[in-house]
């Protein structure tokens, strides 16, 4: 029966972005198509810098986003949080520039909620783009609210590509001793934490070999599906950066597990959250069995016995009853 219940929880990724035709031309489109949905204005000429940098891998279409939205101009003109209503207008904005729709109810509440008290912007459009949602529809390489979806072209391995990736670190290498240091890097923090496989603070080796083989420590082991998997030793092997906690760009497995593995819902996975998981899957498919008391294929409010805020983060369709399906994780 575990078996049969652990299988079925295993969630497809299915992400939309990937299914989205890719485009690998001039990279100052993809700009131009960020600026309009972000700033909601063309780029003007202003984005041939980006540009380069998205096109030489440097950065990508999410960081990009996350570059503007946290611009100046974008706070000035979209972000104000001078009163409740600014507030209110300032969250809509993001969902409708981060996520490309309007918001939800609760989403909505508790984004302005978290401003009422004091909270950052900026945590709030972290938030939003390091989400499991925005991971499935947009990845790391679709323009929000569009299907423009960006891809470097692929070098075919010659001698002409391996001598434009050398030569485009050695142009970074400013002291000339071999390694590129944060301070030499021109593109942005998210992509130099990419590359920097063995987590020294440089870029060095095969990190910055064209075809050189990517030693960063993955979780090869790492099932969702298997509660010995949840343990300290894959939470330290996802977390690529070493920020302490698990976004969605570092989440290479099944949306539907982050989501119910991230009970504080701020679009990041914790030690606590993560290794936590393991008795939750273990015992979910017993714990239906016995909260549903009078045998009706649902839980009840009546009929549970945890934290209502429990029972809400569960209910994703709002009505009030918890099915087999939110419960377990089914498809």
């Amino acid at each position: 029966m575990r078996v049969a219940v652990l299988l079925a929880i295993v969630a497809f990724p299915a992400l939309a972005s990937a299914q989205q035709p890719c485009t690998t031309d001039d990279p100052r489109r993809t700009v131009d198509a960020i600026y309009r949905q972000v700033l909601e204005r063309s780029a003007n000429g202003e984005g041939s810098t980006l540009a380069n940098q998205l096109s030489t891998g440097q950065t990508s279409v999410r960081e990009l986003v996350r570059a503007l939205a946290k611009s100046p101009e974008h706070r000035e003109r979209f972000l104000s949080t001078g009163g409740q209503n600014a507030r209110v207008g300032a969250v809509t904005n993001l969902y409708r520039h981060l996520l490309g729709r309007a918001p939800d109810e609760p989403g909505l509440n508790n984004h302005v909620q978290s401003l009422t008290r004091g909270g950052n912007v900026d945590s709030v459009i972290d938030s939003m783009i390091d989400s499991p949602e925005y991971q499935q529809k947009y990845g790391d390489n679709t323009v929000p609210g569009t299907t423009l979806r960006y891809c470097r072209a692929v070098d075919d391995g010659g001698e002409n590509s391996s001598n434009r990736i050398r030569g485009r670190f050695r142009n970074m290498d400013r002291n000339g001793d071999g390694i590129v240091q944060r301070d030499e890097w021109d593109g942005n923090r998210a992509t130099f934490d990419n590359l920097d496989w063995n987590r020294d603070g440089v870029l060095s080796g095969d990190e910055v070999e064209p075809g050189g083989r990517r030693a960063r420590r993955a979780a090869e082991d790492f099932d969702p599906a298997n509660p010995d998997s949840w343990t300290e030793t894959s939470f330290n092997q996802i977390d690529r950066n070493n920020d302490s906690r698990i976004t969605s760009s570092e989440w290479f497995h099944s949306a539907d597990y982050f989501r119910r593995a991230d009970r504080n819902r701020d679009g990041a996975l914790t030690m606590s959250e993560f290794t936590g998981v393991s008795s939750d899957i273990d015992n979910r498919g017993d714990r239906f069995e016995r909260l549903d008391q009078n045998r009706n294929g649902r839980i009840e409010r009546s009929e549970w016995n945890d934290s209502a805020d429990a029972f809400e983060w569960l209910d994703r369709n709002n009505d009030n009853v918890l099915s087999r399906s939110e419960v377990l994780g089914e498809r």
